[in-house]
């Protein structure tokens, strides 16, 4: 995937070419080609007030060699928890197949984001004592940007600003103060006349929010895709909003975003902050939606369903074609709860990272899953979107079903797949990868169409009896399975073949009737002996002559007087010395039961 991103406008008037001249250094960063090194020229030049953030002592300035081990007072001046942070990251890089020297990349290429991006804000501010604010949550070396606030100085400009310098102490925030800790960061930059001063507190207390990333990612810059994405909304965003002539006014919007997708947005409000002397009302300047642009890109490095509201103050100047503006805020506005559970966002987090460093085609590597954590993945992904997906008419077992606890869900679609053909699961698993890694918008109008009508056809084929191709392929699975279950009989259960046969304790026969539940499920199955298995046949044959149109409630209480009377035979792979009563006797109480429940049975 292309990593282009466009850099920061220039001022406008004398101070076009100074910062024109930092706008290219910075593009060039954002565009995937910084390499860390010093960018030269007189950094002396530049000013800074030492940094000495509350609660954490000064570490030395210089960058430190990412295989050199950590000094006893870096140790320190992070509160200690640099060793252990480290330990977990590498041990995290090996699990997920990159190495430390792989890690450390993408922790540069993190701070080469967050510099480039921070740098671009600060590229178009004049006004002395202007502040700028941005809130990262910070985690394994990734720098998830939260927050971002920015307030107006005194009215008058301030000379031309050495950029690399900022550029520089920047770098060192991030590298050697920010990116080894984990919690909420909280950056700050105010103008003064020539230098910006930059200051940061790494010691609030906050909760890690939902769409925090653990995992940091080595590309550059924003794809081109969301980029030019954000671009075509700004452009709706800005015919939607006039400024009175020589006045200001307040814009408010939200944006949706999933994962660093855009999702939608919302014009909430266009509130007139102060009347102009008249005439018609002003457009925004393209310098103004592309700062508002900027101001967003940084919020699209989370992950999940998310929406960021942002307030934009414009204004108008008499005798300017258009008017200016800023943004004020933007925040991430968070459901009250985080949609999905922790163990698939910590999924989803890993495949989005092979799609964004474009290690691997998402689909190729989500196909060398194994079908149980890729069915895992995919339930993991409708609970985390909602059932609101599945708001078509005519399902009711479907969405029942996938609204349990993953685990649950995930096992009633493998089994629930094996009723449609195998290109059609393929197809499925295909779709709704696209709606994972790409957003539900990435489905042509015929692919959102044919994903729906998946379901239906998923709807109506469980609501169906088995066939006697899919009952032994079911057979097949589910021993698999408890020997999965139950470790300690794989082997016998290999060994031993059909003298140890699995019962269904709800048949496969009536699996139809239970649509939304698992018939492999662990607690349907038993592990029995052959003689025993075929005493349980014997009623269940019985049971079928008595009520051959049998209704759920019908087949669970036939079922529960079943395991009542052969529960003490089953999980074993002999008889028990201490056995109250032989099979017969079992049989013939569980017949009487049955009888008695069931008219007409022999």
């Amino acid at each position: 995937m292309s990593t282009r991103l466009v850099g920061p406008r220039p001022a406008e008037s004398w101070r076009r070419l100074a910062w024109l001249v930092l706008a290219l250094v910075v593009l060039a960063l954002q565009m995937g080609c910084a390499t860390g090194a010093p960018l030269g020229g007189n950094q002396g030049d530049y000013r800074y007030r030492p940094l000495v953030p509350h609660g954490v002592k000064a570490a030395p300035s210089s960058r430190r060699s990412p295989n050199r081990p950590l000094p006893e007072r870096d140790v320190e001046a992070l509160g200690g928890a640099v060793v252990g942070e480290r330990a977990r990251q590498v041990e995290a890089a090996q699990r997920e197949g990159r190495g430390p020297e792989v890690d450390e990349a993408a922790r540069e290429a993190e701070v080469d984001r967050a510099v480039a991006r921070v740098v671009g804000l600060c590229s178009g501010v004049e006004e002395v004592e202007a502040v700028l604010v941005f809130t990262f949550w910070v985690e394994g070396g990734a720098l998830t940007q939260v927050g971002y606030q920015e307030a107006r100085g005194g009215g008058r400009a301030g000379r031309p600003v050495n950029g690399e310098g900022l550029m520089r102490i920047l770098r060192q925030v991030f590298t050697d103060y920010v990116g080894r800790r984990t919690g909420e960061v909280v950056l700050r930059l105010r103008r003064e006349e020539t230098r910006w001063v930059v200051d940061y507190d790494a010691t609030r207390s906050s909760g890690r929010p939902p769409e925090a990333r653990s995992l940091p990612v080595r590309t550059q810059g924003t794809p081109a895709d969301t980029f030019l994405a954000f671009h075509e909304a700004a452009g709706k965003w800005a015919s939607a909003v006039r400024v009175p002539a020589g006045g200001g006014a307040r814009v408010e919007l939200e944006v949706w975003l999933e994962d660093g997708r855009l999702a939608g947005w919302e014009l909430r409000e266009v509130r007139r902050t102060r009347e102009g002397a008249g005439g018609a009302p002003r457009p925004l300047s393209p310098e103004t939606m592309g700062h508002l642009v900027q101001a967003l890109l940084p919020f699209t490095e989370g992950l999940g369903a998310r929406t960021v509201h942002v307030v934009l103050n414009a204004e108008h100047r008499p005798g300017e074609v258009e008017a200016r503006g800023r943004v004020q805020f933007a925040r991430v506005d968070r459901p009250p709860r985080p949609t999905g559970p922790s163990w698939y966002l910590s999924m989803h987090e890993s495949v989005l990272l092979r799609w964004r460093e474009g290690v691997v085609e998402g689909s190729a590597w989500l196909a060398q899953w194994g079908v149980e954590e890729l069915t895992l993945w995919l339930v993991g992904g409708i609970i985390a979107k909602g059932l609101g997906f599945f708001a078509t008419e005519g399902l009711e077992w479907v969405t029942r079903a996938l609204g349990r606890e993953p685990e649950a869900a995930a096992g009633w679609l493998r089994t629930a797949l094996k009723r449609l053909p195998g290109e059609e699961r393929a197809t499925f698993e295909q779709l709704w990868g696209k709606v994972l890694l790409e957003g539900e918008q990435a489905l042509s109008r015929s692919e959102r169409k044919a994903l729906r009508g998946f379901f239906v056809r998923l709807e109506q084929a469980i609501q169906q009896p088995l066939d006697v191709d899919l009952k032994g392929k079911l057979r097949e699975e589910a021993r698999k399975y408890y020997a999965e279950l139950y470790p300690r009989f794989a082997e016998l259960l290999e060994k031993e073949g059909k003298e140890l046969p699995i019962h269904h304790r709800r048949p496969l026969q009536y699996a139809h009737l239970f649509p939304d539940e698992n018939i492999n499920a662990g607690e349907n199955l038993a592990m029995l002996q052959k003689y025993v298995h075929e005493e349980i046949n014997f009623l269940w044959g019985r049971f079928r002559k008595a009520r051959p149109n049998p209704t759920a409630d019908d087949v669970r209480r036939a079922a529960e007087a079943i395991d009542r009377q052969f529960e003490p035979w089953y999980h074993r792979a002999a008889d028990s010395p201490g056995m109250l009563k032989t099979v017969d006797e079992a049989r013939e109480a569980a017949l009487r039961e049955l009888r008695s429940r069931f008219r007409g049975l022999e």
